[in-house]
Parts: structure tokens; C-alpha cells; sequence
């Protein structure tokens, strides 16, 4: 039996990195089902009992060497780990965590991950350092390609895949939970979600995004705020929300990945900041207008072949109006374009599992 130990932002109620590891969990497990995975968590107990998996607090050294000491493999798991924009501890806890797997000499794969933003020299210097010490790494994006290029790592394999949570089937899953609350929040007729989270600067779009939300009401439309951060995200929505004279709906619950896939299946149109947001909804079928407060946000609608309000910084009532009313007049067009993203990416969301699971058959043949 193959043991193998996951990093990353795990257990934290952040719904978009819950779905990685889900999405992670589920793919290795299509692949070799005895396989035994340990999840370095924050809420060590609530991960194992939601996914069946072991797990450690991510905060205690001992428990976490102990679990690497004895895997035969350490993932640096999905999300954007590598990067200092949130501050430079996070960045030197999932460095950290790749050092002592080499220290303890086990191999580490880098997982679909996007890679930065790095602003700071010594983080750029230290990170490529560390990476060109693992044995293979996968991303999401090929602006993160460019960026390790540009860090220096040249001694792995490097792999440009998709966001582990591209390779969810929906329709295997069990998405009655979601609809159920639709049904528990009394929404009726074409919905919009809007999902916003808090950022530098952010709070100057508020008004702006506010208005347009009114003239949606005007229009016809219901909105529906969709957190995807407890608690910070559900803040956030209600600043948004108080700012409207409409009435609005936000969600305040922390719905676990299937009833939130259920959710989102009825939204007809999504505005938002949320990477995973966007990502939920393209694997739903559901067109979006991004809202980008960091590249990789870009990035994805720009695979996706989503229209992008501009940067968060610069966004203006006028221009987000006219993104809005441009986005959902094509909405017919773009829902087509990102079904067709979602098919392409698929599969290539599902090799980084493949290319786990191969590492270790080699490694079980000596």
C-alpha cells in the first residue's frame, strides 16, 4: 500500500482549496484505491471524517514529521501555496514543508499548483532554490511556467496541467443537498451569484458592484451572494449587500463541495473575484464576468474564454455596467465557449494524478 502525505491550505473553511483537496483525494483514489493518504490539516479531525483520509495538525511538528517519515511520498497539494502576496510566512511554511520531505529524503511533487505572485527577492531566490531540490512538478497555468523559468528551476519535470477541480464529473456526483437549499432560499427565476471576497482596495468597488446589482434586480434578475471563505467572504457580501436598495440573498452557511456544486447548478450568470468560484461554476456551466484582484484570476478566464471587468483596482461603475450588460447579452455564447474549455481541460486536470501514481509504481519496482 502506497502512503503518501498532502500539504496545503487545508482546513481552514476556504471552499475553493477544500475543493482541490477533494478533488486530489478523489483522483488518486480513481486510480489506486488502497492507497493511503494523510492530510496536514488545521482541523485535522474534521478533514479525516470528511473525506475518509488520515490526517495531522499542520501545527504540530512532530505529528507532521512523524506522517512524512513514514509516506512514500509528499504532495505539495493544489492552490497557490508558493506565493508571498499574503505575507511572507506562508510562503516559508509550504517551503518549509518541502524541505524537511527532503530532509527526511522523500520525494515531493508539486500538484497543479499556480505559482506566485513573488514579490520580494529573497522569496523568488529561495523559492526556486527549493523547487529545483523535488522530483517533479505539475502546474496550472502556463504564466506559472514562466515564472519558474524565470526562478531558475530547470532540474524536475515540469508539467503544465489543469486545476485539480476541472477533473470533477458533477454528474457522478451527488448534487441534491445544493438544490435542496436553493429550495430552502426561496430563490424563483434567473438568478445571478456574485461572489466578492476582501482585498487591498476592494472595498473602493463596493459601490460600484452594488449599483449594478440593483439594476439587475430592476432587470429581473434575483443575486445571490456566494462566500467562499468563512468568515471573511460572508463580511464582504453583506458590505456589498447593504450597500443596495434591492433585496439580495447571501448564503451563510460553509456548504461542503457537492452542495455547493448542487448550488451553483442553478445560477444562471456569475460575477466574481473567487478563483474557485469561477472555477465552480465553468465545471457547472455557468458563464462568468471575473472580477480580477490577481493574475491567476486573469489566467483562468482567459482559458476559460470568459470576459474580464478589468483589473478590481481600476474597475468603475461605468465600466462594470457596460462588462455586465456586454457579459450577459453573450451569455448563450460564453456558456458554450466554457463547457468547451471544461471538456478540453478535463483530462488534463486528471494527469497530474496519473503522474503521481506512475512515480510511485517505479518507485514500488526498485
Amino acid at each position: 500500500m502506497a502512503r503518501v502525505v498532502i500539504s496545503g491550505y487545508y482546513g481552514f473553511q476556504n471552499a475553493g482549496d477544500e475543493a482541490v483537496l477533494y478533488s486530489i483525494v478523489k483522483a488518486l483514489r480513481s486510480l489506486e484505491p488502497d492507497i493511503e493518504i494523510t492530510v496536514l490539516s488545521r482541523r485535522p479531525e474534521q478533514t479525516a471524517a470528511c473525506l475518509k483520509v488520515r490526517a495531522v495538525d499542520r501545527w504540530h511538528p512532530g505529528r507532521v514529521a512523524g506522517a512524512i517519515r513514514r509516506a512514500d511520498l509528499v504532495i505539495s497539494g493544489g492552490g497557490s501555496l508558493f506565493q508571498d502576496v499574503t505575507g511572507p510566512k506562508s510562503l516559508l511554511y509550504y517551503l518549509g514543508i518541502v524541505l524537511l520531505a527532503r530532509l527526511l529524503r522523500k520525494p515531493v511533487i508539486v500538484y497543479a499548483q499556480g505559482l506566485g505572485p513573488l514579490k520580494r527577492h529573497w522569496s523568488r531566490w529561495l523559492t526556486g532554490r527549493v523547487l529545483n531540490r523535488v522530483q517533479l512538478i505539475s502546474l496550472r497555468d502556463s504564466e506559472s511556467r514562466r515564472l519558474l523559468e524565470e526562478l531558475g528551476v530547470t532540474r524536475p519535470p515540469v508539467y503544465v496541467t489543469a486545476d485539480p477541480v476541472l477533473g470533477l464529473e458533477p454528474e457522478n456526483m451527488d448534487l441534491r443537498p445544493g438544490q435542496d437549499k436553493w429550495e430552502q432560499l426561496e430563490l424563483s427565476g434567473p438568478v445571478i451569484g456574485i461572489s466578492v471576497r476582501s482585498w487591498p482596495g476592494s472595498g473602493e468597488c463596493w459601490p460600484a458592484l452594488a449599483r449594478v446589482a440593483d439594476e439587475l434586480v430592476a432587470g429581473g434578475w434575483q443575486v445571490l451572494f456566494l462566500p467562499f471563505h468563512f468568515p471573511a467572504d460572508v463580511d464582504a457580501c453583506r458590505q456589498v449587500a447593504r450597500l443596495m436598495h434591492s433585496p439580495a440573498v447571501v448564503l451563510r452557511e460553509n456548504l461542503d463541495l457537492p452542495a455547493l456544486m448542487g448550488l451553483m447548478s442553478r445560477v444562471q450568470f456569475l460575477i466574481g473575484m473567487r478563483l474557485h468560484a469561477l472555477i465552480l461554476a465553468s465545471l457547472m456551466g455557468v458563464p462568468f464576468l471575473a472580477l480580477p484582484y490577481d493574475p491567476k484570476v486573469t489566467a483562468l478566464a482567459r482559458m476559460m474564454e470568459q470576459p474580464v471587468a478589468g483589473f478590481l483596482a481600476s474597475v468603475s461603475y461605468t465600466g462594470l455596467e457596460a462588462a455586465v450588460k456586454q457579459a450577459l447579452a453573450e451569455r448563450e455564447e460564453n456558456a458554450r465557449r466554457v463547457r468547451a474549455a471544461v471538456a478540453e481541460l478535463r483530462p488534463l486536470a486528471l494527469d497530474t494524478a496519473r503522474l503521481v501514481i506512475e512515480y510511485l509504481r517505479k518507485g514500488a519496482r526498485g
